[in-house]
């Protein structure tokens, strides 16, 4: 079962520029006065249902600071502001629990963005830096093994997400081009060798 979700999800980039899922339930949370503010704790259970048809569900009381997404992005896209935010809690509570693989959670955080009607430039670059520097789990993801998370500087972070913008602004490529483009990216940053295609 959890292999043909997968192999249905992997199929989805073909149909994923017309349809990206849908959300069910309204998104309400509240901001916590701890923290500057900056944490939210959602007041209704929210789902988002992608492409392939797959529920990804968040209960109502989880509370997220938006850690899952890197700090690099937070200066050109903060934090819980934008159509993105509904998007940025599917991601952070499946980044949080694990339950689901890395890189179909750091996915479905692109196909929720175009669900949350964000338009396809900011929603590629955000994918393609959460895909690098977000948080990954799983098979070979311990350090020094083919998947394991990027390191880089808060300055590199930036420099790759700035050289994102100039991709997808001049070539907007396809998700996987742009992720292709995204490693060597980071790779010359960071003086890494980029981990082969999945």
């Amino acid at each position: 079962m959890i292999a043909a979700a997968a192999i249905a999800f992997a199929a989805v980039p073909a149909l994923g520029e017309s349809y990206f899922g849908r959300f069910i339930g309204k998104f309400v949370a509240e901001f916590s006065e701890d923290d500057g503010g900056r944490k939210v704790t959602l007041k209704e259970p929210y789902s988002f249902v992608d492409p392939a048809g797959l529920e990804w569900d968040v209960p109502d009381g989880y509370k997220t600071d938006g850690a899952s997404v890197p700090a690099a992005l937070w200066a050109f896209y903060p934090p819980f502001t934008g159509n993105y935010r509904s998007a940025a809690v599917i991601h952070d509570y499946y980044c949080d629990t694990k339950s689901r693989g890395w890189q179909d959670t750091h996915k479905v955080f692109y196909f929720a963005m175009r669900a949350a009607h964000v338009d396809e430039k900011t929603a590629k670059i955000m994918y393609g830096a959460v895909y690098l520097f977000g948080p990954r789990w799983g098979p070979g993801t311990a350090p020094g093994q083919r998947a394991a998370p990027v390191k880089a500087t808060q300055e590199q972070q930036e420099k790759v997400v700035k050289g994102l913008q100039d991709l997808v602004d001049k070539d907007n490529p396809d998700l996987d081009s742009l992720l292709a483009e995204a490693k060597r990216m980071s790779a010359r940053e960071t003086s890494i060798v980029p981990e082969s295609p999945e």
